[in-house]
């Protein structure tokens, strides 16, 4: 993996605005440790963590566009990166993506419940109705877990809770990624198991919920692998999953599963989705989306943090084929420094939103492990 160097320019402008305090010096100039955008395209805050309050570190960002234009974000907001005192957090922008509200919690863990210390990760969708679905996972540990959920039917202003009782306590473990439409008024959710939980403490879980959101099914565990994190994708009449392999196992390369039955039955296998150097850096958690420019097409995104500290980093944009599950590295789409001695090294879990012909707009994190973490955002063009 390169060194990444920044330039001199950066540099001085950064501590240019931090002297001077000038009204939007902050937006205009980046930090040393920021990443960058090959292709040009700025990088900026869409979420900036809050200063002085104890949920400043803001991770794990998914991004839905709703039917009325508006872009909300939902993520997990903490002290740091599972230390405690976490939950899961909105924000809305109605500019596609240009400013954002503040973070909005929707619960805080373990003032709202003492059993779980954390908020996990969280799955993001749209449901049929037009509403906005959001499931996310409270935990203490390998001690216990479950999955909440929230329903927005005013394009992201006001939450009502789900009834996700069949997936916890100690039943599923971790959700993440999409909510995948299915049949009329069927949403699926996935996730994957982790101790604790009974009777499976390992591999790959979907959810089915047949009222757009608002109840959900018990689990059912669809892939039997070491692998975490799971995004699927319907393309070309059948369904990719793009999990990633936990380091112990396959050092961060990502299984692909597959179901041509609507999820009934899935064949799971490693993919060529790895780190480019592996041995220097594990792959963060995998997105992909179809390209809807052209069908059956899938754009996969890798993030590889350095096994000595997580930065340098890179994100990798790979093409890919639903039918042939044949997949090229393309391109570097964001680059991480390594800057001695900050602690701004936890970085990654890319989302795309399609901004219409060939731009797109990314979302991810970056901040210190056990600080104030931005959520940024970049624009990206598919050439």
């Amino acid at each position: 993996m390169r060194t990444h160097r920044l330039s001199i320019f950066r540099t001085v402008a950064w501590l240019f605005a931090l002297v001077t305090g000038a009204a939007g010096a902050e937006e205009r100039a980046l930090p040393p440790w920021a990443a960058e955008n090959p292709t040009g395209f700025p990088v900026r805050v869409a979420v900036r963590a809050p200063p002085g309050e104890p949920f400043a570190h803001l991770s794990w960002p998914k991004a839905v566009r709703t039917p009325a234009g508006s872009v909300v974000l939902a993520y997990s907001a903490g002290r740091g990166h599972n230390i405690g005192g976490s939950g899961p957090a909105v924000s809305r922008s109605t500019d596609e993506g240009g400013s954002f509200s503040p973070p909005q919690l929707l619960a805080q863990f373990p003032n709202d419940d003492p059993r779980y210390a954390d908020c996990g990760n969280v799955a993001l969708g749209l449901a049929e109705d037009g509403a906005v679905v959001l499931l996310a996972m409270a935990y203490d540990g390998d001690k216990t877990n479950t999955i909440l959920g929230w329903r927005s039917e005013d394009d992201g202003i006001t939450w009502s809770a789900c009834d996700t009782s069949a997936l916890g306590p100690e039943k599923t473990g971790s959700v993440f990624g999409n909510l995948l439409p299915l049949a009329a008024g069927e949403l699926a959710v996935f996730g994957h198991y982790r101790p604790g939980s009974q009777p499976h403490a390992e591999g790959i879980w979907m959810s089915v919920s047949q009222d757009d959101g608002r109840t959900w099914s018990e689990a059912r565990r669809i892939a039997n692998v070491p692998a975490v994190e799971p995004v699927v994708v319907a393309a070309g009449g059948r369904l990719v999953g793009f999990f990633r392999g936990e380091t112990g196992a396959l050092g961060g390369r990502q299984f692909v599963g597959v179901s041509d039955d609507g999820g009934a039955t899935w064949t799971t296998a490693p993919s060529d989705l790895a780190a480019e150097d592996e041995g220097s850096a594990r792959l963060a958690a995998p997105f992909a989306v179809e390209n809807p420019n052209r069908p059956g097409e899938l754009l996969v995104l890798t993030t590889e943090r350095a096994l000595s500290g997580g930065t340098p980093g890179r994100i990798w944009m790979w093409r890919g084929d639903a039918a042939t599950l044949a997949f090229e590295r393309e391109r570097v789409v964001l680059e991480f420094p390594r800057v001695e001695g900050d602690p701004n090294t936890d970085l990654g879990y890319p989302w795309l939103l399609h901004l219409g012909g060939d731009k797109w707009r990314m979302f991810y994190y970056h901040g210190d492990r056990r600080g104030a973490a931005h959520l940024w955002t970049t624009d990206l063009k598919r050439e």
